[in-house]
């Protein structure tokens, strides 16, 4: 081999060289990148998860200066959850938030298949605040748990209509047979908002307060006679939770 053929062939081998570094350098990028992706899918995914227990929870009352309720994440049942109390004016202002851990033995909750340790208790000083009516409701993991309770500070506008069974319904077909969302008034069942009565001792339209939340009675149910008043959700987790109760019902003036 003569010295040209040499040069060309070392030259050639080289490039040769060159070229595989370069390959593997691009194959061990492209493996760097999806192993990156990977991780970031499943740290993303995990996050994701995390979010997306889904939280149950209720304001039980306001009794004096005292807000109390519970709030329960199927994520970590086992763990507290940290919560936000509102309280609004009649103008939707929000006039105090307050942080709080819902960390208390709730033994009647616990007994419906939720966590035991999930209850909150927090002080309000409405002695602060003009006469009129307030609002209260509990955000935790993003979500508006329960329902908005009035609190009305002065002259009240209620009218004891005595004390009422109260269950719960939900748009499954089990709860709705069929019907979904759908009510016998016509109106879409809402959660917070929407009760079955018998029309006969509630009419259509009526708003009463239970338990500190103003709902309106938009549809019936053939189970639903008397004093009997079926509470809308949106899920059958929290339907099942109303159980059967006794609450005094108070109609709106």
């Amino acid at each position: 081999m003569n010295l040209t053929k040499k040069m060309q062939t070392r030259q050639t081998q080289k490039e040769q060289n060159v070229m595989k570094k370069d390959f593997t350098k691009k194959n061990l990028t492209k493996k760097n990148l999806i192993k990156f992706l990977l991780t970031s899918v499943l740290t993303l995914g995990t996050g994701f998860t995390a979010m997306g227990g889904q939280v149950y929870g209720n304001v039980d009352e306001i009794q004096g200066n005292t807000i109390s309720g519970w709030v329960y994440d199927t994520e970590e049942p086992d763990s507290p959850v940290t919560a936000a109390v509102f309280v609004a004016d009649s103008q939707g202002n929000i006039i105090q938030k307050t942080i709080t851990v819902a960390d208390k033995q709730r033994e009647d909750v616990a007994a419906k298949g939720y966590g035991s340790a999930c209850g909150f208790s927090l002080t309000m000083d409405w002695s602060s605040l003009p006469d009129g009516a307030y609002t209260v409701h509990v955000v935790a993991g993003n979500q508006t748990i329960g329902g908005k309770h009035q609190y009305y500070k002065g002259e009240q506008r209620l009218h004891s209509l005595g004390t009422f069974k109260t269950t719960g319904y939900c748009p499954c077909r089990s709860c709705s047979s069929g019907w979904g969302a759908r009510t016998s008034s016509g109106a879409i069942a809402q959660a917070n908002h929407t009760i079955a009565v018998d029309p006969r001792i509630i009419p259509y339209g009526t708003k009463v307060m239970i338990n500190g939340v103003v709902y309106t009675a938009e549809d019936m149910g053939s189970g639903v006679k008397g004093k009997h008043i079926d509470i809308f959700y949106n899920t059958h987790g929290e339907a099942r939770l109303q159980g059967v109760q006794y609450a005094e019902v108070f109609l709106l003036n």
